[in-house]
């Protein structure tokens, strides 16, 4: 009886060292030290950092490639998806893939941001550089991951393909305002741009941006309306 019971006590010793061997290798071996991130726009790498190594377990190199690319329960603002690739136990290669937002809209003090489908995406009561706020449409309401309740449809596909021109572009207006017969207007600090009905707005848009420079510092409004290519009918109306 004594020797079985030695014999236990032996075989949980060395158990008890052989675990502690696996954690302490798993602890050393898979320690994130090196870290490379890509993709991000909307966050620094610093801020991508803090917000993806929330506790000491992320450090843990197994743990963090598990987490990120089999759990996917993480709800982080702005960012659709995040890959984690092991270059080796200590060294990290985070891909963030950001939402595709083309344009936002302010509604009960939130802004809703929507993608090229007009899907609302995000929630934030933050505002974002680089994407322009649409204005002058009214909504009864908003809903999450669903289609910017517009009820005419004319409308919801202007909305959607200008904030798409934009992009495309590089163009980022202040705002986007439509009026109550759905015409656009830009603007750009005291600058505006009226534009009209959604009508050869690409053509418009790349005439728009050779303009640009040229308005900075300008207040009044720019009529683009009837802009036709080839056709020297731009004026500038300048405040009173």
């Amino acid at each position: 009886m004594i020797r079985k019971n030695k014999r236990r006590r032996i075989i949980i010793i060395l158990i008890a060292v052989l675990l502690a061997a696996v954690v302490i290798t798993i602890v050393s071996v898979f320690s994130v030290k090196k870290i490379t991130i890509t993709g991000n726009e909307h966050y620094t790498e610093e801020e991508i950092k803090k917000l993806i190594f929330s506790n000491r377990y992320c450090y843990n190199s197994l743990y963090l490639y598990w987490k990120y690319n089999y759990r996917n329960d993480y709800l982080i603002p702005f960012i659709d998806t995040i890959e984690v690739e092991m270059i080796s136990g200590n060294e990290v290669k985070i891909n963030v893939y950001e939402k595709s937002l083309v344009g936002y809209i302010e509604y009960l003090g939130s802004c809703m941001y929507f993608d090229k489908d007009g899907i609302v995406v995000e929630s934030s009561s933050e505002a974002v550089d680089k994407v322009p706020l649409v204005t002058g449409l009214k909504f009864d309401h908003i809903i999450l991951y669903q289609k910017l309740p517009v009820e005419e449809k004319s409308v919801f596909n202007t909305i959607v393909s200008v904030t798409q021109l934009l992009s495309k572009y590089e163009i980022t207006p202040d705002k986007v305002y439509f009026n109550s017969n759905y015409e656009m207007t830009f603007y750009f600090a005291d600058a505006r741009v009226y534009l009209g009905k959604d009508k050869d707005t690409e053509e418009k848009i790349i005439r728009l941006k050779s303009i640009l420079p040229d308005l900075e510092g300008l207040s009044g409004v720019l009529h683009m309306e009837d802009y036709q290519e080839g056709v020297s009918n731009i004026t500038f109306e300048k405040d009173k």
